[in-house]
C-alpha cells in the first residue's frame, strides 16, 4: 500500500468502507463481528448495489477483468467454464 496512488488509495478505502457498513449491519441484527462474511451475498449484509461498487472496486485495483470468456489477474489468464455466468455477467455490463 506504501506505493498506491491516492486515487488507489481512496478506492480501498471506500471499498472497506463498504463491508464496515455490512459488518454493522451484521452486527447490528444480533450477530457477532468475528463471524462477518464479506462478499457473500444473503451473509453480507450488503445491497446489491453496495455489492456491485465493492466488485467493482476490487476488480480495478487489483486488475482482475473478464474478456472473450477469460479471466486475467496479474499478469495471468484462465478459461472460464463454458456457459460461466461470470462471461454472461461481463457481456451485461459491457452492454
Amino acid at each position: 500500500m506504501a506505493n498506491w496512488t491516492e486515487k488507489q488509495k481512496q478506492k480501498y478505502a471506500r471499498f472497506q468502507e463498504i463491508l464496515e457498513i455490512g459488518k454493522q449491519r451484521y452486527v447490528e441484527a444480533g450477530g457477532n463481528p468475528k463471524h462477518y462474511r464479506a462478499g457473500f451475498k444473503g451473509q453480507d449484509y450488503l445491497t446489491d448495489e453496495e455489492r456491485k461498487e465493492a466488485n467493482r472496486i476490487m476488480r480495478q485495483m487489483f486488475g482482475i477483468s473478464i474478456a472473450n470468456g477469460y479471466v486475467s489477474c496479474q499478469g495471468r489468464s484462465w478459461q472460464l467454464p463454458e456457459n460461466s455466468p461470470l462471461d454472461k455477467k461481463q457481456l451485461e455490463a459491457d452492454s
